[in-house]
Formats: C-alpha cells, structure tokens, sequence
C-alpha cells in the first residue's frame, strides 16, 4: 500500500513538472527560437531582440534541432557573409538530414525531419547576421 502511495506521488510530481510554463517562457519576440527548437545552452552575443544563438528560455532541445540548429546557423551565416542568395536545401548537410543521428534518438525519419526544422531555424538566423555584417 505504501508503494502505491509513493508511486501516486511521483506521477503528480512528474505530470506537474511537465505541463508547467516554464519561468520567463513565451517572452521572447520574433521569429526563429521561439518557433519550436527549444535548448537549454546560452553562447554568444545576443541579436536587436534580445535572443542569442542557442539561447531560448525553455530547458530542453532534442539532439536533431541542436545539431541541424548549429549547423544551419553557421552555413547561413558564411552564405549571407558570401552575398550568396538564401537557399538552405542547396546544402547536403539539409538535405542528407542525419549527421549526428544515432539509432538511440528514435526513427531515422523522425530525426531528419526534426534536423531540417532546426537547420531551417539557423540558417534563417544565420544569413540574417551574415547580411547585416557585410
């Protein structure tokens, strides 16, 4: 019986834990980070918005956003620093969709669509910091 207790208890605390708004969540402005690619990292200068890359107040991103996230910022960024036009897809790594998978993180499917929303999420970010610095 006392088990079962304790068993209850965990549930409500776990269920609890993850249907509460997170602190400072829903603040941020824009696009990008707010679009569903979620992390807990915090680097680099922060954006006229007040979002840094990787930054984001919730506290959880899966490895595929992490990963096409970085990858996609850092191609947007040497695109918009090149002057070349904004185009994602024409990058193997988007398109290949599966560096870093591991048979762990789920189906392959579901890591590649996953990678492409974060790719697609860095890029945009990044080409927008690449114009401005030209």
């Amino acid at each position: 019986m006392g088990n079962r207790i304790w068993v209850g208890l965990l549930a409500i605390i776990i269920s609890t834990a993850l249907t509460a708004p997170l602190a400072g969540e829903g603040e941020q402005r824009g696009r990008g980070r707010a679009r569903g690619v979620e992390t807990n990292q915090t680097r680099g200068p922060k954006d006229d918005q007040g979002r840094g890359r990787g930054s984001s107040s919730r506290t959880y991103q899966d490895p595929a956003s992490a990963k096409g996230y970085d990858l996609g910022h850092d191609f947007g960024l040497i695109d918009g620093r090149e002057g070349q036009r904004y185009d994602p897809v024409r990058h193997r790594d988007y398109r290949d969709a599966d560096r870093g998978y591991a048979s762990s993180y789920g189906s392959r499917d579901g890591y590649k669509t996953n990678f492409r929303s974060g790719f697609r999420l860095g890029y945009e970010d990044g080409y927008r910091e690449g114009t401005r610095a030209r």
